[in-house]
């Protein structure tokens, strides 16, 4: 009997949950035949092999292209790099391939052909040396692949040394122009190390399976203990599968891929899920759309390649808005997608309005390779819905309380659990399961949220972002949506502030929006009416330039905190030491994680201090007031 090669283009049309129940009445190995990656890229090739697979540029400009692969180009290349890096050592049971690199026009079907081969590691390239040389060194890595000096100098930079610092190490290669390199060094040139490389077919026994580990992700912390997410190709096959059967995702796709590819919505949200779909992704630029060129000549890409799907965070999303312009052609856009953060509404309120485009808002974490929850791309978005769960896998809300667990019935708030072949075995280190994996197949997001009557997953909030103000858990989510609606802001932000007496209290930070002026009286004024309920409103109220963001454009919460405790310090330094004291806030956290701070005070009186090491002494925290140089 011949083997069966699909795409993972949909099954049907889901609009409702009847849909995805549907789908689910299929045998999975009937509609999900792939065993390992390598399946999904064969299938493309036979199904559709002369259509586009993939484009990246190398700079904002869309004629500027790096590299355009046809689908059966794609597995060529796969099938060389794969068999190059085997030929290198790399194997499933070895330690892994990591990549320090943005997405140059090599970088794609490097990380497939490693994941082939046996284990990829992308690493974000703006973590520091010592966080990177952390994550090599708690992986075990055997092979790196980096970027030549004149194609990113800092990732260059922060490869000095490394054999000394990772002993696993055994090969780096270098993508890109890099002159002579001295082979005792132990850096290759990726062209040489290609060289003689054949793609016809492996080199070697593909024995990989649905179990079998073939990617890494980091996430959490950065010292210590780094927190390494392991992928299977089950997982990645099945998210993939979602994806496309929930979006819809199929051959006529040209999807714009704006996030790097050291994150699940890089490589799986816009990534695999629409190739192995039979779909075209288009990298916009090497950092995604971090470079502000990149937003300018956004909706010029979208024309060009005449793109279908369009994505990105929340706050990509919000920057879109303001280099839209009309004399683009955008009728082929048929969806938007964004996750990974709750997206305000009055952000997806005024890019729908300004664009006409709608907004469909999905949910995943890395543990998930990025697939739990999806609005229906042939159905219509709920807005400040993420959507129905993924096909073949279950979602619940639960309260969790004295180690045991209720279930919340539709539309009660609670902890979202996620379960299916999508979700990963573990984290590198078995210790970080502990309250996130359970024994029996559960994932504890962290987030927030609740199920509706006809199963749709609404978010508002992460665990651990819920300010708790005497008891009382208050969702940020319910202030930044008030907020985000006063005319004239941007977008906010609310963190928890510490506070004596109530443990924390509301915080809130402002962007106005670009060349607009913000009356914070009449915002704090709009608040107190808006909130109905008085423990939500905001103790202080800050406008700022920007929200701090990660790599991928998330809003970077902890910073906001270290800016609400500064906050905090500076009106108890004025209540105790008299206006003309000025303070110099240092922020730290011990190897546990507790916050330490260290107040220097200018321009004080010993009694002043006194008064004010007694007023900070009962905050969560930990202070250290000393006198500073003034």
């Amino acid at each position: 009997m011949p083997e069966r090669l699909k795409t993972t283009r949909p099954v049907r049309e889901v609009r409702t949950i009847q849909d995805v129940e549907a789908i689910e009445a299929l045998p999975y190995d009937e509609v999900v035949p792939a065993r390992a990656l390598y399946d999904l890229l064969r299938a493309t090739a036979e199904c559709v092999g002369d259509q586009k697979a993939i484009t990246v540029l190398r700079s904002e400009d869309p004629e500027d292209v790096g590299i355009s692969l046809s689908h059966r180009e794609l597995l060529n290349e796969v099938t060389r790099a794969a068999n190059m890096f085997r030929k290198l050592g790399l194997a499933p049971d070895t330690g892994p391939a990591a990549f320090l690199a943005p997405t140059l026009p090599e970088l794609p079907a490097l990380l497939l052909g490693a994941q082939v081969a046996g284990v990829a590691s992308a690493i974000n390239y703006l973590l520091t040396s010592e966080a990177i040389v952390d994550l090599l060194n708690a992986e075990g890595a055997r092979i790196l692949i980096i970027p030549a000096k004149s194609k990113d100098e800092m990732c260059w930079t922060k490869a000095d040394g490394i054999f000394d610092r990772v002993p696993s190490l055994r090969h780096v290669l270098v993508m890109g122009e890099v002159g002579n390199l001295d082979p005792a060094t132990g850096f290759t040139k990726l062209e040489e190390a290609l060289a003689g490389i054949e793609g016809e077919t492996l080199s070697f026994d593909l024995i990989a399976d649905r179990d079998t580990v073939c990617a890494m992700f980091h996430t959490g912390g950065t010292t210590g203990r780094p927190k390494l997410v392991q992928l299977t190709h089950g997982n990645q096959i099945h998210a993939a599968f979602g994806f496309a059967q929930v979006y819809g995702y199929n051959e006529t796709d040209v999807v714009i891929n704006g996030f790097p590819f050291f994150h699940v919505g890089g490589t799986m949200t816009v990534g695999l899920s629409v190739i192995a779909a039979g779909g075209h992704i288009v990298i916009p630029s090497p950092y995604a759309l971090r470079p502000p060129a990149v937003i300018a000549n956004y909706w010029k890409i979208v024309d060009h390649f005449r793109a279908t799907v369009i994505s990105g965070v929340p706050t990509s999303i919000g920057s879109m808005v303001h280099s839209f312009d009309e004399k683009y052609d955008i009728s082929r856009v048929r969806m938007a997608a964004t996750g990974g953060a709750v997206l305000p509404a009055a952000v997806g309120a005024r890019f729908t309005e300004t664009t006409g485009i709608r907004l469909f808002e999905t949910y995943g974490m890395t543990e998930s390779a990025a697939a739990i929850a999806f609005n229906p791309g042939f159905g219509e978005p709920v807005a400040g819905s993420v959507g129905f769960r993924a096909p073949y896998s279950e979602t619940r809300i639960v309260a969790i309380t004295d180690d045991e667990i209720r279930l919340c019935p539709p539309g009660e708030s609670g902890l979202v659990q996620a379960k299916g072949l999508q979700v990963f075995p573990g984290y590198l280190d078995p210790a970080h399961n502990k309250g996130t994996l359970e024994k029996d197949g559960w994932l504890t997001t962290g987030d927030v949220g609740y199920l509706t009557e006809d199963e749709r997953l609404v978010l508002t909030g992460r665990e651990k972002d819920l300010i708790v103000r005497s008891g009382h858990n208050i969702d940020p989510a319910a202030i930044e949506n008030v907020a985000n609606r006063f005319q004239n802001v941007e977008i906010s932000a609310a963190v928890g502030m510490p506070d004596q007496y109530a443990g924390e209290v509301p915080a809130l930070f402002v962007v106005p929006k670009a060349g607009a002026s913000l009356d914070m009286e009449a915002l704090e004024h709009w608040l107190e009416t808006e909130l109905h309920e008085a423990p939500a409103r905001p103790r202080i109220i800050e406008m700022i330039d920007a929200l701090p963001t990660t790599a991928v454009g998330k809003i970077f919460k902890p910073t906001l905190r270290d800016l609400a405790i500064e906050k905090k310090v500076a009106l108890e330094v004025a209540a105790a030491c008299g206006p003309v004291a000025e303070a110099q806030t240092e922020i730290m956290r011990d190897a546990k994680g507790n916050i330490l701070v260290t107040v220097r005070v200018v321009g004080a009186e010993a009694e002043g201090l006194e008064t004010l090491r007694s007023a900070l002494k009962p905050l969560p925290q930990t202070y250290m007031v000393e006198v500073g140089e003034g």
